[in-house]
């Protein structure tokens, strides 16, 4: 009964939550937001919402279809145009993964491709596209601008295959986003884009996903991720936290995420180019800029109808309090946060939310796109958009008392049919819950249990005596180094704040830039996440094995092959990419010359001593000491 009611309530909990999410789409998608110079930006928006695109299709004033808010400052929308309207040119990589973990994805990466390729059809004219592969290196193939061009382009490098041994992802795609704003710079305007076909496979920690995406944003650049998922994640524990990655790059960076076996990869990679038609640049100008503000945050409301239908996220920009931007601003222009919007899933304004269909301003002159003025009474409560509260002609809430949240709420985005089954599921929670305490009271009292009489204790003779307890002995002192010889890793170069040597005080010593798993951690870009690893034998002999790093591990400068194991001995270098460097000294032990192939080390025996007399049963016996020799046949 109790798993019943608990499986009840979370299904419920559910629905609730799961609901109102799904049921939400804000329709606008803010693209590019370059920063702001003398108080004037152009924004990049793509519009998703068919209400207002269609409205913008038709309507010869697209400026006033829009409205755009502002944490602490006030923006007008001075003009907004199409750029499929325009000549601007679009510019896209295709970057395909080229790492040994994509062979299996490889060729239908390339059949997406060509669907793309088809979808540009006549529009390739005006759309340049690059094809790059990525790995340990990239190449860029080939631009073109013409399907026919890229169709060839695309076939020659499916033929290539996939040959490199590690994947440097995000740091590829940043330089994939460069190369996308180098070549179509936001001053010309049009479209800028970087499709990736991977499957999410990374060698390196350096680069972190919040400023890659912050990056493509400023230069205008979205980033679209295709992502094959593996069907086993047995190989790589993190798969699920680099999925997350791709994610959150594409999305802050207005792109798209698409996992192929989720959805249509084929429908979804060929709708980034219809997307290219409802793309639109709105050109903003600020007022009201705090003295000092060197950032902002802004979000883009669509207006259809006279109400908002559609808003794009909030998103961070950079802002100079300069010129006409701080200059105060109009009665007509609000300035502050537009409070969030919480999720019933219907799309509600900002600041003061907008008017139902049907319902006219307080102030019949004010245009669309001016901002909301500030509300009257609570803030976030909703307010008629118009001239600030206060203004003549100007009403709170046009057919109902000031104030009243119903009069301009829009209703509930749910279905009637989701609501009916949130009403059922509730009362049948509420069934269940009433059966199980009235069952509870039904239930008859346990009869008391009547303890059996308990006998008289019998008298225990009085325990002898303690015996004082003899002192603890004193542990015997370990030498830490018993079981293996001193060696340490000597500093001869390296990144600051690293200390001048390191004991190896295990078997076997793991280097590399991965924090919390290596046994030295180096932060350094250029080391892989385990880089290397050093042996230590009993008998002192020392190996060090190269884990397949992307910038090599040498011995006094001769590079290990990828896995490749060798014997190091003391007084010999040992370099991790080109930026660390040790000297392996054990205490104990000279350096000695490599022998020739074939022939066993010696040690040579120590010289001959005079023979002292014996000591007396008086004197003290000298202590022995120790030297360390490596010892034949325990390398393995």
């Amino acid at each position: 009964m109790h798993r019943t009611v608990f499986m009840l309530a979370g299904l419920l909990a559910a629905l609730l939550v799961g609901a109102p999410a799904g049921a939400a789409d804000n329709g606008l998608t803010v693209l590019a937001v370059p920063p702001a110079s003398n108080g004037q930006t152009r924004l990049q928006v793509e519009v998703t919402d068919p209400a207002l695109q269609n409205e913008l299709r038709t309507s010869q004033a697209r400026e006033n279809l829009f409205r755009v808010v502002v944490e602490n400052a006030g923006a007008q929308v001075k003009g907004a145009r199409r750029m499929a309207d325009s000549n601007e040119g679009s510019y896209t990589v295709l970057a395909f993964d080229q790492s040994g973990s994509f062979a299996s994805y490889w060729s239908d990466a390339f059949q997406l491709a060509k669907a793309y390729a088809d979808a540009l059809g006549p529009r390739a004219s005006n759309h340049t596209v690059a094809v790059m592969t990525f790995g340990q290196s990239k190449t860029t193939h080939c631009e073109e601008r013409s399907a026919a061009g890229l169709q060839a382009c695309l076939d020659k490098v499916a033929q290539s295959g996939t040959r490199q041994l590690v994947t440097r992802l995000k740091f590829y795609i940043q330089q994939a986003v460069r190369e996308a704003a180098s070549k179509q710079p936001l001053s010309r305007g049009g479209s800028r884009e970087v499709i990736v076909f991977t499957d999410a496979g990374e060698e390196s920690a350096a680069l972190k996903v919040k400023d890659l995406a912050t990056e493509a944003r400023d230069k205008g650049v979205r980033v679209q991720i295709v992502v094959f998922s593996p069907k086993s994640t047995g190989k790589r524990s993190n798969a699920a936290t680099r999925l997350d990655e791709m994610s959150q790059l594409a999305e802050g960076s207005g792109g798209r995420y698409i996992q192929v076996g989720d959805v249509d990869a084929r429908q979804a990679v060929t709708g980034l180019v219809g997307a290219l038609e409802n793309l639109y640049w709105l050109d903003v100008g600020f007022c009201g800029v705090k003295r000092g503000q060197s950032t902002g945050r802004l979000s883009v409301e669509g207006l259809s109808g006279g109400a908002t239908t559609a808003w794009s996220d909030s998103v961070s920009f950079r802002q100079k309090a300069e010129g006409s931007a701080t200059a105060a601003c109009p009665g007509s222009v609000a300035t502050g946060p537009s409070p969030a919007r919480t999720g019933t899933g219907s799309k509600t304004g900002t600041s003061g939310s907008v008017t139902p269909p049907g319902k006219t301003t307080g102030n019949p002159g004010t245009s669309p796109s001016t901002q909301p003025g500030p509300t009257a009474g609570t803030p976030g409560s909703p307010s008629q958009p118009g001239t600030p509260s206060g203004s003549p002609g100007t009403a709170a809430q046009p057919g109902g008392t000031p104030g009243a949240p119903d009069s301009a709420r829009p209703s509930s985005g749910l279905p009637w049919w989701l609501i009916a089954l949130l009403i059922g599921l509730g009362l049948l929670l509420l069934g269940v819950l009433i059966a199980l305490l009235t069952r509870r009271r039904s239930e008859p009292a346990p009869a008391p249990q009547v303890a059996p009489p308990v006998a008289a204790p019998v008298p225990t003779p009085e325990p002898p005596a303690p015996q004082p307890e003899p002192a603890p002995a004193t542990p015997a002192w370990k030498d830490p180094f018993a079981t293996l010889p001193e060696t340490r890793l000597v500093v001869v170069r390296g990144p600051a704040g690293l200390e001048p040597f390191y004991r190896v005080h295990k078997s076997a010593f793991s280097i590399g830039a991965r924090a919390g798993e290596m046994d030295l951690p180096v932060d350094l870009p250029q080391l892989s996440g385990h880089h290397a690893t050093v042996q230590l034998f009993k008998g002192g002999n020392v190996f060090v094995k190269d884990e397949h790093s992307t910038n090599g591990t040498f011995v006094d400068g001769r590079r290990l092959n990828p896995g490749e194991r060798v014997q190091v001995r003391p007084g010999q270098s040992i370099r991790l990419s080109q930026y660390l460097e040790f000297t392996l000294v054990q205490p104990g032990l000279q350096p000695s010359a490599e022998p020739p192939a074939g022939v066993v080390p010696v040690v040579a025996a120590p010289p001959a001593q005079p023979s002292a007399a014996q000591p007396s049963a008086e004197a003290p016996r000298a202590k022995a000491r120790t030297l360390y020799s490596p010892a034949r046949g325990d390398d393995e």
